[in-house]
């Protein structure tokens, strides 16, 4: 299965390489050559069309092709072909989109540079099942048993609303269906690393039950100079469940409960290339003198949708509650500036709850509407302790903090198709938020007096479209739309004696795009350029205070990006099929940002984890073996160029260009009953970190996997 049109790019012009980059293209172009020397057959002029793929991005079915937005999908089965199991796998196929990992602190992402700088929201919105998570941890959740995976580039200020800037990365997971199945899969790989997934579908009268599990156990791929123990293995387990009931006419209602155990300490931090090392130049080399680190986290998400067909439109409601639990231990990355330090988080409670109505019309074509309101309420408790002997006899900070959000929106969007082969859209939304924050402590920088602070914010945000339809199904639109990212305070107090509180964050964004296919269908093509306009972006600034970090977050007057998505698909023939896709974002950068409460003027520095380009390339090929059954292979390239982590785009904290090669093989027995893989991922062994901020989570090494797989 190739990846589907959504994501594909032509020809395009990739970045200035360095002999190392060079390497990885030769290993690639050496790879397909190799491929294309297996012996076949002619090309097929009469080669099979590409799917047509139905997506709900506005919150309704309709064919992507007819979406005047950039949405990329990622077929759940393709995911698992690959083990893409989580967040910062999936960001290389998806180009624009950068996660990194803060460990027991959580995530920051990166879509089209819109990212997260600052602030106490994410900019880039993540939805399981229609449910917003409102946490880092619950979005970087272990993915299993997925339909599908729709991530909508841009800003979805009106349907999604709350926090999505970026876009949003929408996951859906495999609901009941009225057949029964079963699978099974079990592999082992690199790092002695054993896996396991399965899943059961059990129909009956008027409904079904469905059933998935996946776990994995293993050693980790960095290696203690101290005492040779393993770090950040692959060790989690998860269970859904969901229920659907469709024996009552006119409802459909689904029941998914869903729990997610992750122990492998795959976010735990390390210093890059520290001098103190045995080898430097290994990033994979660490040293932790503390006796039991850990990062342990479990997530809960349950979530119920019901879909009532009234006629003439349809209600649907989708009530969602979710929960994050994160305990967290680390010697500070073995700094020597920060010697036997002892950092804990024990323990980090999330909660949240929300409900959605929306109404959407059904049957006219020339007329589509939806109207919907939203209510969120989120709370978290966190204990945070950190000891530093060698610079203070007594703990820096022992403190609870709690924090809590209440967001309610009320939201409307509607399309008139005119004059044949135009439409227009239009789209509102209206959002309220609270936020209140309350802390204490017994620790050297804490205060023992609770301290509370708070404010609400209100926004408004809309979008704006004008597509066009040509004779041969050309879809050519234009747009305008605008997102924010919540405003916020934190108990920090400034040097005015003022608590640290920051404003919303506002973006408009200016869209021209085309969407093509051939007649056949063999090929399309989808490119968009755009413009973003950032008002009030929230940035964090972290000082050095004694024997702790002080973090403020700060209002940056304005950032300006703009770029290019393409995207394209070839079904070269029955066997071959290309696809490629590229986002190019030539600025990146604050136009104005002069810090007035931690000093120094940014203006002109680059956005942080907003590469020029991202870039993926997927070959796919596929050949019947007689009546024994089909091989197949799957060649990815994934190129990424030099980005900060950093405001002050200091070299220390920044990623050099770098690119992963991943292949997949694969024998499925003619009766589709069973199948083996084997897969082997960064392949030319490349060095590169999801994060670099005085400490550092770097990606694998080369691996390798071997599995077998049973269909009933």
């Amino acid at each position: 299965m190739s990846v589907p049109s959504s994501t594909r790019l032509t020809a395009v012009r990739f970045p200035r390489c360095t002999a190392r980059c060079w390497r990885h293209s030769a290993a690639v172009a050496s790879l397909a050559l190799a491929a294309a020397a297996w012996p076949q057959s002619p090309p097929d002029p009469e080669a099979a069309p590409l799917d047509e793929i139905i997506v709900t991005a506005r919150r309704i079915e309709e064919p992507l092709r007819s979406v005047p937005m950039s949405v990329q999908v990622l077929p759940g089965e393709w995911l698992a072909d690959g083990n893409t199991d989580n967040l910062y796998d999936l960001q290389y196929y998806v180009p624009g989109l950068v996660v990194n990992t803060l460990g027991g602190f959580g995530a920051g992402f990166a879509l089209r540079g819109v990212t997260d700088q600052g602030g106490t929201s994410l900019s880039v919105a993540t939805h399981v099942n229609g449910v917003f998570l409102g946490d880092a941890n619950l979005a970087l959740g272990r993915l299993f048993d997925l339909d599908r995976v729709e991530v909508l580039k841009g800003p979805q200020g009106t349907l999604y609303g709350r926090n999505a800037t970026g876009g949003s990365i929408n996951f859906f997971t495999r609901r009941p269906q009225p057949e029964y199945e079963a699978a099974f899969e079990t592999s082992y790989g690199s790092f002695e690393t054993a896996r396991v997934d399965g899943s059961v579908n059990l129909p009956h009268g008027g409904g079904a039950l469905r059933l998935a599990v996946a776990a994995a156990n293993g050693d980790g791929f960095i290696r203690n100079t101290v005492d040779d123990r393993r770090f950040a293995e692959d060790d989690f387990w998860g269970f859904r469940g969901a229920w659907r009931l469709t024996g009552v006419e006119r409802l459909d209602l689904t029941l998914t409960a869903e729990r997610i155990v992750d122990d492998g300490g795959r976010g735990e931090l390390w210093l890059p290339n520290p001098e103190f090392l045995p080898n430097p130049s290994d990033v994979h080399l660490t040293t932790v003198t503390l006796a039991e680190p850990f990062l342990y986290t479990s997530n809960d998400i349950v979530s119920l949708d019901i879909d009532i067909d009234l006629g003439g439109a349809t209600l649907r409601s989708i009530t969602g509650f979710a929960s994050s639990h994160v305990n967290y231990r680390d010697d500070c990355a073995g700094m020597p500036i920060l010697r036997d330090c002892v950092r804990e988080i024990l323990p980090s409670k999330y909660r949240q709850r929300s409900q959605e109505i929306h109404l959407a019309s059904t049957g006219d074509d020339r007329v589509q509407w939806l109207v919907g309101a939203n209510r969120f309420a989120g709370d978290e408790a966190e204990r945070f302790f950190q000891f530093t002997p060698a610079r203070n006899p007594l703990p820096s900070f022992n403190s609870l903090s709690n924090s809590d959000t209440d967001a309610s929106a009320l939201f409307g969007q509607i399309t008139l198709r005119f004059a044949g082969r135009w439409a227009a859209t239009g789209g509102l939304r209206y959002s309220h938020e609270d936020r209140g924050v309350t802390s204490s402590g017994t620790g050297t920088e804490d205060n023992p007096t609770p301290v509370s602070a708070g404010g609400d914010w209100d926004q408004v945000s809309w979008r704006a479209d004008l597509s066009y339809t040509s004779p041969v199904g050309t879809l050519w639109y234009a747009g305008i739309s605008t997102g924010f990212k919540s405003g916020g305070v934190t108990t920090q107090r400034l040097a005015d004696g003022a608590f640290n509180a920051f404003d919303p964050e506002e973006l408009t964004a200016y869209t021209v795009g085309v969407k093509a296919q051939t007649r056949g269908r063999r090929f399309d093509i989808d490119a968009a350029v755009f413009f973003y306009d950032f008002k009030n972006l929230q940035v964090q600034s972290v000082i050095f205070d004694g024997d702790s970090f002080i973090a403020v977050i700060e209002n940056a007057a304005e950032a300006e990006i703009y770029g290019l998505d393409l995207a394209a698909g070839w079904q070269l023939s029955e066997r071959w099929a290309l696809d490629v896709a590229a986002v190019w974002l030539p600025r990146r950068e604050y136009s104005d940002f002069r810090v007035t409460r931690s000093g120094g003027d940014f203006s002109g520095n680059k956005v942080t984890r907003a590469p020029e380009w991202t870039a993926a390339m997927t070959v796919e090929y596929q050949r019947p073996l007689a009546d024994l059954g089909t091989i197949s292979g799957r060649l990815e390239h994934h190129v990424r160029s030099a980005h900060f982590f950093t405001k002050e785009n200091n070299p220390i904290s920044a990623q050099g260009s770098f690119g992963l090669v991943n292949l997949v093989l694969k024998f499925e027995n003619s009766g589709g009953r069973w199948y083996l893989f084997a897969a082997g991922r960064n392949l030319t062994d490349q060095d590169y970190f999801h994060q670099v901020f005085l400490q550092a989570a770097p990606g694998p090494p080369r691996n390798f996997e071997t599995g077998v797989g049973m269909a009933f």
